[in-house]
């Protein structure tokens, strides 16, 4: 009975903190796409035509290439290609990937375990007729009781890209970070791009990605925004 009232108090405080934050990154989000917006200037927008100007070329190309920026790059392709490596090895070990938003089904010798999307329930069915034979709740077992949980913290490597506002306007971001902390189909993340560091929300829309917003500072010191799509490693 403890340990049950223990694991709601968890709960309880790991969403008033994914509330805060959450609201503390909108509100970033909206004070700094106000600070930056300005009047459109048919003048600017034409300059993206101005293709003999040079002064134009040098800053759209130190813009993509320097230090910091082709190190953040060289990151996201190296997690990329280990990723791809790692996941191609014909010797790695089988892994069941329990989660409380993914879909699990093994089959048994003429029946099957099932775990339905956002689910902490395990069935054991039968193969053909899908009649539920057995019900196995998490709390039956220790060890998926933690994994299933659809509140907690977590460490998941993500991938991020989307457009970012700030001193020097929009701009195409991309970048890398974690998610840290979920609450069903919301979490937090921190990540990093070309322009600067960020903390954002997101809402899953598939099992492996999802969309968000966040807020953060950019590497010159100014106050940005994003909207940004992120995708699991």
């Amino acid at each position: 009975m403890i340990k049950e009232i223990l694991i709601l108090l968890g709960m309880f405080v790991a969403g008033a903190i994914f509330m805060y934050f959450r609201s503390k990154i909108i509100n970033k989000v909206k004070d700094t796409v106000k600070e930056n917006t300005e009047v459109f200037d048919w003048q600017k927008f034409m300059k993206i035509f101005d293709i003999g100007n040079k002064v134009e070329w040098a800053k759209d190309i130190s813009s993509l290439f320097n230090l910091r920026k082709l190190t953040i790059y060289a990151l996201i392709i190296g997690a990329i290609f280990g990723y791809g490596y790692f996941k191609g090895r014909g010797d790695t070990p089988i892994q069941t990937n329990l989660d409380y938003d993914k879909e699990f089904v093994m089959n048994l010798n003429g029946e099957y375990l099932h775990k339905p999307k956002y689910s902490n329930d395990i069935y054991v069915k039968e193969t053909g007729t899908g009649k539920i034979l057995k019900h196995i709740k998490a709390k039956d077992l220790p060890l998926l009781k933690e994994k299933l949980k659809p509140v907690g913290f977590i460490l998941e490597p993500i991938g991020v890209m989307g457009g970012g506002l700030g001193l020097d306007g929009g701009a195409f971001e991309a970048g890398a970070g974690i998610s840290f902390l979920k609450y069903w189909k919301w979490k937090l993340d921190s990540f990093l791009t070309q322009k600067g560091i960020y903390a954002g929300t997101s809402y899953r829309i598939t099992d492996n990605s999802g969309i968000g917003i966040g807020a953060g500072k950019g590497y010159k010191g100014d106050s940005r925004a994003i909207l940004y799509y992120n995708f699991k490693f």
